[in-house]
């Protein structure tokens, strides 16, 4: 073959390998996310209302305020179904406390922080959870305007 003949022989060789590689990649995306979205399980804590120190105004850190969180936490809860014993499920209250000691117990300026502290804790409590949603809304915040309130939501899943 002539090195010109080669040299697009390689690169065409090069670009299939590549090609191969991209679409096994792709393939286990779509087969952890399958794995994981056939999972439709949700145990639900909402209106957790806690007063905190959280914020980056002098004020919010000395006299605090209240924070609301809501936690969604799937899971699978065949085992609580089948048995109805608190010990094959997720304890709620569990994730009420780990909820209560982040918002009273702890600072932050930022309400993400805070979330994701939140998230973080409860992730880590029980290897059962495959991933936490997590909302953190503040009711009283220094805008001048009318709203009902501001706040974060973020969703993070196990080993990701």
């Amino acid at each position: 073959l002539s090195s010109r003949r080669r040299n697009k022989l390689e690169t065409a060789m090069a670009l299939a390998r590549c090609l191969r590689l991209v679409t096994k990649n792709i393939r286990n995306q779509f087969i952890n996310q399958r794995a994981f979205s056939s999972k439709q399980d949700k145990l639900i804590v909402h209106g957790m209302t806690f007063h905190g120190y959280h914020g980056d105004l002098p004020a919010e850190n000395e006299l605090g305020q209240k924070f609301v969180v809501d936690v969604d936490v799937w899971t699978c809860l065949d085992k609580a179904q089948k048995t109805d014993l608190l010990d094959d499920t997720v304890n709620y209250v569990k994730i009420w406390e780990l909820t209560k000691d982040c918002v009273e117990n702890k600072q932050f300026e930022m309400i993400e922080a805070l979330g994701g502290n939140i998230s973080d804790s409860i992730l880590n409590f029980d290897e059962r959870i495959e991933q936490v949603k997590v909302q953190v809304r503040k009711p009283h915040v220094c805008i001048p305007g009318n709203l009902n309130y501001v706040g974060i939501e973020m969703t993070r899943r196990r080993g990701a």
